[in-house]
């Protein structure tokens, strides 16, 4: 990911845990502006419901 304020990247590993698929995310993250810094967990964390919302669409769930 990048835009005008940050750079990175996540990755998502996807695990079965009491019959259900668990996602554990891990983040490097690059800020580019030192105020977004306050702003970038909250930010990527909308980014990673997108990212599983999507997913459950696709997946006709």
């Amino acid at each position: 990911m990048e835009n005008s304020n940050m750079k990175g990247h996540w990755t998502g590993i996807f695990s079965k845990k009491d019959g259900q698929t668990e996602i554990d995310f891990t983040e490097d993250v690059t800020v580019k502006n030192p105020v977004m810094k306050l702003f970038v967990k909250s930010y990527s964390k909308k980014q990673q419901a997108a990212y599983v919302r999507d997913l459950r669409k696709a997946l006709g769930l």
